[in-house]
């Protein structure tokens, strides 16, 4: 197939002739290969405002087109060029089926050869039939891929007339610079080589005639004066100087590689058509220069009695004094020596000389609204724009215009213009790796640009495994005299001491923090607190995070090379405030700390659980803070809190820290009950996250230190949790010896609810070795237990375990009775992860009884709520549950990618019992999929899993699968020997 853009759009297949089908195709050939968003196709297919019907019609649009490009061929099916994905829609172009592509390649054949070369460019310039997509208007991504491609022609054509001069060749240069001067006589560019080349050919007077009109085209079109180079072709074919002055013309040039931005760059636009000035406020580093840069040359020719430019800061990062800025602008509007001298009288002169001017006044840097307020212009056609690291909102009338993050799709564009777009393509996953650690900073993209430019060797996943070093971030994202840190510093010289020290303090903690913490940071009110966290936030060195504050990250990076500099004091009263709120929210009294803020009291009180699941992970960080300074009691009793606030399971990162600090902390003060507790809490978080052998190790120390201090109750809760990993580790004799243990010591401290859990493990302990007779007794005695203690939840928890054993032994009604019931106490008493738990028990119930659309329905609604709690380990069971359900509803191939995902976790996290299970409903998927071989493989492992476990129900449910895929199976004594194990 062939594609053709540089003139009309065609291609080698009849296109459709409605508008939208073409401009949908021209903007997919924009970004060949990759995907483009819903969202962006929208705005282009409807660049002034879509319908509410946009995204349907999109679907449609694209529907078309795949029948025209890809006949015959569904939307997921193999050699389908339009594909679809999460990410929106991407067309597969070939190489050598873009015509535009032949046109780079070409471009980019480095010949050595001069002639070689020539006709390289000369066959480029061939492929243009006319305008790039002449037939298509489109949004603004076509538009300024259109602008693109129009740019390389024109430096192709440039770079062949200036080898055609080089040899001499005159003629071909008027022959093909003719026209196109003619069609665009303000540039410059080819004016020159026109000139050049018709004096070379002897024809003086019509090279002048193009020199004099391309100056009037200038003046006509943009209010500027002809530059340097046509200045020396004019000199040099007429012999004497051009001597006619013109307006002032101090704009810098334009960056060429500028990406994005359109939102801000028409927002300018817009403002620079009236006299308020325009602010352009942004972080260090966030590109506000080349965006006002940008935006004053687009703007130019509005103002055709010149353009000034001033940086407001000297070298030495002080203020740039008005008078020098003034004098610097008034002699370039041909103010006298005479009229100079009289410093004093500067800003009236400058009143005057722009009070029925129209000029562009670009000013950078600005520190002040003082600063500016003294040098703006006075007439009504005069336009201010200005660039500045914070807002100015004492400047009357300014329409301030915020320079956010660039966006990642920016981001691609602009490292793609520095490094290479083929470059990036080969490693997209280390490019979002690198855009993420460049953090939105149009600096650090370009610095990252830069450095892959000058490494062609070096990958780009090198610099992003680099760049994820919080250490050395800072020193790589310097290249030359561009550097991060250098700009963060300089941003936060500007600011006094007092404002540096709270970011230092906020920055201290890694991460966002509450208003709350910021009042104790500061010892002062919420209300003052949050003022000052504003008056931050117009710093671009800090900004709200939702309901949190944080430290912009780079930042962070630069406080954090001067760690001696923390006020300590404010840190420390931070953390016990923030101990005082948790033992608020636990109901706990907090002598010796700061009394609690009445507004986040009553927060608090209103939700306990919602504040503590809200604030858990900034509890955290105060752990570590408070650990990191050798705090050891006050790290002590944050990790209590912590741990109290967060629940089981807690799966959040900081878990494992927060457990490991408290430890510490409490061996440190020689404190053996609570080393003990915090081995245990250490013990459950290795367990959570599949470490069984940690697990176990830090729950026999925690016997051992409970059993020293004579500790039933403890003692009794560290058996419960050993007798789960010798379960898993295929030690069922162990465990049981661990239960029955723990079932006498809590019941000899008269811990109900600690024997209600316990036999509720001994009775799934012992379906799992086959005498199911004895799990049911032992649930029934648990539900007994768990009856008398207060809440409700260890009835529930049993419930839920019994009716799991009623379900796979023939009472659905009774589980389903005992399902609901525990669905009920889970969703009243807001747990989350309990309720995920009994959703999947209801889907199974359901998927058994015939009914899959109900149990699929419970088990996706399972699924949803552990990926949102981070549950990875639930997750990978409740896959195996819908695969079981999609097993049933003939749908083989779904069962076995659920199935694949839960093996993947199981076999991470070391769960050899979860594998068991998932292998067990593979081979069944495969065996009904007619795979016999790969299901008879399948089945002896989940088999001998299971006798390694000791589980002779679930190894006999595996043999009688394994007999039923093979009527050769050897198995049918082991058969018979485990069946004499199982007592129903």
């Amino acid at each position: 197939m062939r594609f053709q853009v540089l003139g009309p759009l065609t291609a080698s297949v009849p296109l459709p002739s409605a508008a939208q089908p073409r401009r949908l195709l021209a903007v997919l050939l924009t970004r060949a290969g990759r995907f483009v968003g819903r969202d962006t196709l929208v705005d282009e297919l409807w660049p002034d405002g879509a319908p509410s019907s946009a995204a349907a019609i999109v679907q449609v649009t694209v529907s078309k087109l795949r029948k025209t490009l890809s006949p015959g061929l569904g939307a997921a099916e193999a050699g389908q060029r339009l594909r679809s994905g999460p990410r929106g829609y991407a067309l597969t172009v070939e190489p050598g089926e873009l015509d535009a592509d032949d046109f780079l390649a070409l471009l980019a054949s480095g010949a050595d050869d001069r002639a070689q070369r020539r006709r390289a460019l000369e066959r480029a310039l061939a492929c243009w039939r006319g305008d790039a997509f002449a037939d298509i208007a489109g949004g603004p991504l076509l538009e300024a891929h259109k602008l693109w491609l129009e740019d390389r022609r024109s430096a192709a054509l440039l770079q062949l007339v200036e080898l055609e001069l080089a040899d001499g060749d005159g003629r071909s240069v008027v022959e093909r610079l003719d026209p196109v001067v003619a069609a665009r006589p303000a540039d410059e560019r080819f004016a020159a080589r026109l000139a050049a080349a018709l004096g070379a050919v002897g024809r003086r007077e019509s090279a002048l005639e193009v020199l004099r009109r391309t100056r009037r085209a200038l003046w006509d079109e943009a209010g500027v004066w002809p530059g340097a180079d046509l200045v020396a072709v004019y000199r040099r074919i007429a012999g004497t100087e051009w001597t006619t002055p013109g307006p002032p013309a101090q704009l810098p040039a334009a960056v060429p590689d500028f990406t994005g931005r359109v939102t801000e760059l028409a927002d300018v636009a817009r403002a620079l058509r009236g006299p308020a000035p325009v602010v352009l406020h942004g972080a260090a580093g966030a590109g506000k220069s080349a965006l006002a840069v940008q935006a004053a040359w687009r703007a130019r020719r509005r103002f055709p009695d010149g353009q000034l430019t001033a940086s407001l800061r000297a070298p030495d990062g002080t203020p740039a004094e008005p008078a020098a800025v003034l004098a610097g602008f008034l002699r370039g509007l041909g103010a006298t020596p005479a009229e100079l001298a009289d410093r004093a009288g500067l800003a009236a002169l400058w009143r005057g000389y722009t009070a029925d001017r129209r000029l562009l006044v670009l000013f950078e840097d600005a520190a002040s609204e003082a600063q500016v307020r003294a040098l703006l212009p006075s007439g009504p056609g005069c336009a201010t724009l200005v660039t500045t690291r914070h807002r100015l909102p004492g400047l009357c009338g300014a329409r301030a215009i915020p320079v956010p993050e660039l966006s990642t799709e920016d981001a691609w564009t602009l490292l793609a213009a520095i490094a290479g777009e083929v470059r990036l393509r080969a490693e997209p996953e280390a490019v979002h790796r690198l855009l993420e650690h460049c953090g939105g900073l149009a600096l650090a993209v370009r610095i990252a640009g830069v450095k892959l430019a000058t490494r062609p060797n070096e990958r780009v996943g090198d610099l992003a495994a680099r760049l994820a070093d919080d250490r050395r971030r800072l020193d790589e994202l310097s290249a030359g005299d561009l550097d991060v840190r250098a700009a963060v510093t300089s941003a936060l010289r500007e600011r006094s001491a007092a404002e540096v020290s709270l970011l230092r303090q906020l920055a201290a903690f890694g991460a966002a923090v509450p208003d709350w913490c910021a009042a104790a940071l500061l010892g002062r009110s919420l209300a003052e607190a949050r003022d000052r966290l504003d008056d931050l936030a117009a710093t671009h060195l800090a900004g709200p995070a939702g309901v949190r504050w944080a430290v912009a990250p780079f930042v962070r990076l630069v406080l954090a090379e001067r760690p001696a500099d923390l006020d300590q004091a404010a840190v420390r009263r931070a953390c016990e405030v923030a101990l005082a709120y948790a033992e608020h929210a636990r109901g706990r009294p907090a002598p010796g700390l700061p009394k609690p803020d009445p507004a986040v009291a009553r927060r608090i009180a209103a939700d306990p659980a919602a504040w503590a699941a809200e604030e858990t992970g900034h509890l955290a960080a105060t752990v570590r803070l408070a650990g990191a300074h050798g705090w050891h009691e006050l790290t002590e009793r944050l990790a209590d809190a912590c741990t109290a606030l967060a629940g089981r399971p807690w799966l959040g990162h900081a878990a494992h820290a927060v457990s490991v600090l408290g430890l510490a902390a409490a061996r440190r003060r020689r404190d053996p009950r609570a080393e003990a507790e915090k081995l245990y809490n250490l013990g459950t978080v290795h367990w959570q996250h599949g470490l069984g052998h940690r697990a176990r190790n830090c729950f026999v120390l925690a016997e051992q230190r409970y059993r020293a201090l004579a500790d039933p109750r403890g003692t009794g809760a560290v058996l419960a949790a050993l007798a789960d990993v010798h379960l898993d580790g295929g030690d069922p004799g162990a465990a049981e010896a661990e239960l029955r243990e723990a079932l006498a010591l809590l019941g000899e401290c008269g811990d109900r609810r600690g024997q209600a859990a316990a036999a509720a493990q001994l009775g799934s302990l012992a379906e799992d070795v086959g005498d199911v007779r004895r799990a049911v007794e032992s649930f029934e005695v648990s539900m007994l237990l768990a009856r008398d203690c207060d809440d409700g939840r260890g009835h529930d928890h049993a419930a839920k375990r019994y009716a799991d054993v009623l379900r796979r032994h023939g009472g659905r009604d009774q589980a389903a009775g005992l399902l609901a019931g525990a669905l009920g106490g889970a969703v009243r008493t807001g747990e989350r992860h309990w309720e995920a738990h009994v959703l999947r028990s209801l889907g199974d119930l359901h998927t058994d009884a015939g009914e899959l659309a109900d149990g699929h329905g419970f088990l996706t609604r399972s699924l949803v709520l552990f990926e949102q709690i981070g549950h990875r380990h639930a997750a990978a069971y409740t896959h195996r549950s819908l695969a079981e359900a999609r097993r049933r509803a003939g749908d083989p191939a779904g069962a076995r990618r659920h199935l694949l995902l839960a093996l993947e976790v199981f076999r991470e996290l070391r769960d050899r019992r979860g594998a068991g299970y998932a292998l067990l409903s593979l081979g069944r998927t495969e065996a009904e999929d007619g795979l016999g071989g790969e299901a008879e493989r399948l089945l002896r492992t989940s088999a001998g899993l299971f006798r390694e476990l000791g589980f002779p129900l679930w190894e006999l449910r595996a043999l009688r699968e394994l007999d039923a895929v093979t009527s050769a199976s050897p198995d049918h004594d082991r058969t018979r020997e485990v069946l004499t194990k199982i007592r129903i």
